[in-house]
């Protein structure tokens, strides 16, 4: 059958809606977490600007200072005097051997039979000897042999004590000044000045820099100082309007968070690109992981909304409280999530919400890791949500991970003091309350707007004081009990199964308020014997019992119960048919044939999952247990075995994620509670009266 163009239009129109809403959500969580900081805040907070207002410490710091600790660390370095290498010998060597050769020249010129004028050219044509006066030159070749031959002596002495001694590149000049005082007091004036005129143009540089024995005494220099730690007190002006910005300055602004950090252009695109693989990944766990989504697209616009809210929240935190970061509350995402798709799925979509967070927060890594396990325990902590302590436990425990973290990271930066320590362990406390608040307020927010089944929302719902309860108590006992007892055995069969059993359990005290509204319809309550149902044809009786089904929707619509709750109204009978109405219309009918089976059997839906399918057995088993009242547990398997056959070969749990091994232990679980129920007692004899 076609359906009418106005459905398949609206239907159209809400996918198109749905897709809408998820790609706005997607573009705003990317958003949030690439937000770039301005370039012309950033540039007007820079080294060598005027500081455009005055900003004072919002409260007391202290943390390890790079500007602090490289200023001490060069002062250090430059506290190291360069290193020289040792005087080189093959130097002294070297000239000393041409000092020689110039003096065994000059003894040769001196031997010459030529006229002294001519010698003394030929001296001036000796390389070695041009910074020599004219006079000096004359009286080399003047001087007895005696003098020369101290005067030679004394200069090749004289250059090899000398050059023995460290020379540097600067200390040349002064060494060559002191040359006529380093002469031997035997030499007389002239004879000093003649030697300290032959051995002045052979001193040169015999030691130089070390540059890698300088560089390394210097590096251990720096690396012997340590940290810096800087300490700001609460309401100090680090900056004054008008004040020329220095390095030390914008390092104290940036760990405040007052100025935007220098952020690299790219540093957007790279976060953007995180966050937008991040939604990718996030929306594929939830079709991939929670199938119900494509049924239900209201927990996809529940989810993400949720995201969002956590998303604007950091941000806005980071922008307006940076010091705050440790109090936001982080594991309230976690909770929710435990509550609302289950552990599996929870830690998955936290981990991503973790990432976004970490981003958020200028990449900082331990925010990052707070937010991860602080997500995770609470997941773990709330795998079974079924009193209000184990919010509150989890609640503690996110908080003492979110301080210690925060602790553990001041430590790390060298800025751990008591009193900071203990304010940030007082921050990581406060986000775990916060989480809890913003927890219980999002249950009532989503169960509100959503209709998501939250924890909590069935806790209320499984009081015996429910005005629903109440009423089916004092307005059909016998239905109550039966619930009471379809109740014990769903919620130990989804114990063994795996399933929910607090869900388990208010679906099946639920799955039978129809029928107080017409109690004497059915047996459970018909105390004085007197069975309607004898007056009435088969048709009509079978439509009087089917309508609790639909009495059960309106009064569960009018008392605003979850649609997960509404199912188990829906579902527990599945198609079934009234069998007692339909076996007597086949007796009185004249053409058995004739008589229309769809008119005694439930519309439906059979049940869709693992909870409504326990409750369907458990509501069939109840009944036909206390119909046969077995007298031994051999009858009571083969009851419980005809029940459960009869579900499987009828069709009725074939849409219903349940498994072989599901059925035996929903069986086992059964078996269990009933031999409980039915144990053998002994019987009191009679004391008689004295």
């Amino acid at each position: 059958m076609r359906k009418p163009p106005i459905a398949k239009g609206l239907r159209l129109l809400r996918a198109a809606g749905l897709a809408a809403w998820t790609a706005a959500m997607a573009v705003l969580i990317v958003g949030l977490v690439s937000w770039p900081v301005a370039e012309d805040s950033a540039q007007a907070w820079q080294v060598g600007q005027v500081a455009p207002q005055t900003l004072f410490a919002p409260y007391e710091r202290s943390y390890v200072s790079a500007v602090l600790t490289e200023q001490a660390r060069e002062a250090a370095a430059a506290q190291v005097a360069p290193i020289y290498t040792a005087p080189d010998p093959r130097i002294a060597r070297k000239q000393v051997d041409a000092l020689r050769r110039t003096v065994e020249a000059i003894g040769r010129i001196r031997q010459e039979a030529l006229p002294l004028e001519e010698r003394v050219r030929r001296l001036e044509a000796m390389s070695e000897l041009r910074a020599l006066s004219p006079e000096q030159r004359q009286r080399l070749l003047t001087l007895d042999a005696e003098r020369w031959g101290r005067v030679a002596s004394e200069a090749l002495g004289l250059l090899d004590q000398v050059m023995r001694e460290p020379i540097r590149e600067e200390d040349r000049p002064g060494v060559i000044r002191q040359l006529p005082h380093r002469v031997s007091a035997r030499l007389t004036e002239e004879e000093a000045e003649l030697v300290a005129a032959l051995v002045a143009p052979l001193i040169l540089p015999n030691s130089f820099l070390d540059l890698e024995a300088t560089e390394a005494a210097r590096r251990q220099a720096r690396e012997a100082i340590p940290p810096r730690i800087r300490r700001i007190r609460a309401g100090e002006a680090i900056v004054r309007q008008g004040d020329v910005l220095d390095a030390l300055t914008l390092e104290a602004l940036q760990q405040y968070g007052l100025i935007p950090s220098a952020a690299a252009r790219h540093l957007p695109l790279a976060r953007g690109t995180v966050a937008a693989l991040g939604v990718g990944v996030f929306l594929l766990v939830l079709f991939r992981v929670i199938p119900e989504i494509h049924e239900r697209p209201r927990r996809l616009v529940a989810l993400l909304s949720l995201y969002s809210l956590f998303t604007l929240g950091a941000r806005l935190l980071v922008v307006f409280a940076p010091g705050w970061v440790w109090a936001y509350p982080t594991a309230g995402l976690g909770m929710l999530m435990a509550a609302g798709v289950g552990t599996v799925p929870a830690l998955l979509l936290t981990a991503i919400g973790s990432v976004w967070f970490g981003l958020i927060a200028d990449r900082t890594p331990a925010v990052l890791a707070a937010a991860l396990l602080a997500n995770w325990a609470t997941v773990v902590l709330l795998h079974r949500l079924e009193r209000f302590q184990a919010l509150l436990r989890a609640g503690l425990a996110a908080g003492l991970i979110t301080g210690l973290i925060g602790m553990a990271a001041m430590a790390e930066a060298g800025a751990l003091r008591l009193v900071e320590g203990a304010v940030v362990l007082g921050m990581g406390l406060l986000s775990g309350v916060l989480s809890v608040t913003v927890t219980l307020a999002g249950f009532v927010i989503l169960g509100a707007l959503f209709d998501v089944t939250t924890p909590l929302h069935l806790l209320e719902l499984a009081r015996p004081t429910h005005p629903l309860l109440h009423q089916l108590m004092l307005r059909a006992p016998g239905t109550y009990h039966h619930t009471l007892m379809v109740a014990n055995l769903a919620e130990q069969a989804a114990l063994r199964i795996g399933a929910d059993p607090l869900l388990a359990r208010v679906g099946a005290l639920y799955h039978d308020i129809g029928k107080m509204v017409r109690p004497d319809l059915f047996v459970e309550n018909q105390i004085d014997g007197d069975n309607p149902h004898e007056q009435m044809d088969p048709r009509a009786s079978a439509q009087a019992i089917m309508r609790h089904v639909e009495d059960g929707l309106a009064l569960a619509r009018r008392h605003r119960l979850p649609r997960r709750v509404r199912a188990f109204i829906q579902e527990h009978h599945g198609t079934l048919c009234v069998a007692i109405p339909y076996h007597r219309a086949l007796q009185e009918a004249e053409d058995p044939s004739q008589v229309e089976r769809a008119a005694f059997c439930y519309k439906g839906p059979r049940p869709q999952s693992k909870e409504t399918a326990i409750v369907m057995l458990a509501d069939g088993c109840e009944a036909a247990v206390r119909a046969a009242r077995p007298k031994d547990p051999q009858e009571l398997e083969r009851i419980l075995d005809r029940v459960f056959q009869d579900r499987i070969q009828s069709g009725q749990l074939d849409e219903a994620p349940l498994t072989m091994r599901d059925l035996q232990e929903i069986r086992a679980a059964f078996l269990q509670v009933f031999q409980g129920m039915f144990h053998p007692r002994l019987a009191y004899p009679e004391i008689p009266r004295p």
